[in-house]
């Protein structure tokens, strides 16, 4: 409405002035055609100053635009914006500029985390190798103590096929290429498995593995549950002290079914907790692990539609595998932290 009354107000204004100096001076002389070329100078002029007005405020506009645009480009948080002719524009601008950038950090935060997985895969490899490597050279220096060697050279072939295959599951879930062929079987015969998976490292150090709770029937694919639970009761074997109990808690309800899985550790810091889950990560460089277990294990209850929950003390640590009963539910990642 604005825009109509400003296009139409000058000649309003020349007819109305016309009109009147007609009506004062109705003759045709030189009089009346002096009073019209003043009136259409006056008319003119006015027109002008409304331009340059115009042309002004289009002008701060542009500068708006053009600090907006190096605001943006310094990722300045505080940016004052103006309702003005370009207000449109500039939300797009901003839309489109703000969108280009989360998508460039996240570019950049990947290739960094490729960056990091990759250092790493190549330093496990390049350990285990390297080890091959030396007890070749051992076993041709002292050939009495050959067969030492070669087990301890198949030991660490084992541990770079586990290595692969670990790298190889996550790679698949990652790329979704895993159908999941859910069946359905109980808990207690899923926990059983998974201690005779894990009979000979909890035979060294002389765990024992105490079930509770309520069977319950579950709803998933079997083998890849089954490769999950491993790798939370592997953890918790790990970070138990010699001749200590993991136990595994069953429990459900009308909305999820649960997997506790609680060890005898020292505990996870709470700043530590969310890391446990990053790949490769692990608290004590010096484990014989490979930091792809838990991250696996979290992949695979997400394929699920379900979460990790994490709960921790000085008193030791607990891991629940929760899977829903409604489908759809994909929460990733719970921390809880015990008083």
């Amino acid at each position: 409405m604005a825009k109509i009354l400003k296009a139409i107000i000058l000649p309003i204004a020349f007819f109305f002035g016309t009109c009147v100096i007609l009506y004062l001076n109705p003759r045709a002389d030189w009089n009346t055609i002096f009073w019209l070329l003043v009136l259409t100078a006056i008319l003119g002029l006015a027109q002008y100053f409304l331009y340059k007005r115009e042309e002004k405020k289009i002008q701060e506009a542009v500068n708006i635009l053009i600090e907006l645009l190096h605001s943006l480009e310094q990722q300045d948080e505080h940016l004052q914006l103006k309702d003005d002719i370009f207000g449109d524009l500039r939300d797009e601008i901003c839309k489109s500029l703000v969108g280009q950038r989360q998508i460039r950090n996240e570019a950049i935060r990947a290739r960094e985390l490729l960056k990091r997985n990759m250092e790493d895969i190549t330093h496990q490899i390049k350990t285990a190798l390297t080890a091959v490597l030396l007890l070749l050279d051992l076993q041709k220096s002292d050939p009495e103590h050959s067969l030492e060697y070669q087990e301890r050279m198949r030991q660490q072939v084992e541990r770079l096929y586990e290595f692969c295959d670990l790298l190889l599951k996550l790679s698949s879930l990652d790329a979704g290429a895993v159908e999941l062929n859910k069946t359905a079987f109980l808990a207690k015969e899923l926990v059983l498995d998974a201690e005779m998976s894990l009979e000979y490292l909890m035979r060294q150090k002389e765990i024992s593995l105490e079930v509770l709770g309520d069977d319950f029937t579950l709803t998933a694919d079997r083998v890849w549950i089954l490769q999950a639970l491993i790798n939370v009761i592997k953890n918790a074997v790990e970070v138990s002290p010699q001749g200590a109990k993991v136990t595994v808690l069953l429990h459900h309800n009308a909305i999820y079914q649960s997997i506790k899985v609680r060890d005898s550790g020292p505990g996870i810091p709470s700043q530590e907790q969310r890391k446990i889950f990053e790949r490769f990560y692990k608290s004590n460089p010096r484990s014989s692990g490979f930091g792809i277990g838990l991250p696996l294990a979290r992949s695979i209850v997400r394929q699920h539609g379900g979460e990790i929950l994490v709960s921790s003390s000085g008193k030791g640590s607990e891991l629940e595998l929760r899977l829903y009963l409604q489908a759809g539910k994909e929460n990733g990642l719970a921390v809880n932290n015990k008083p």
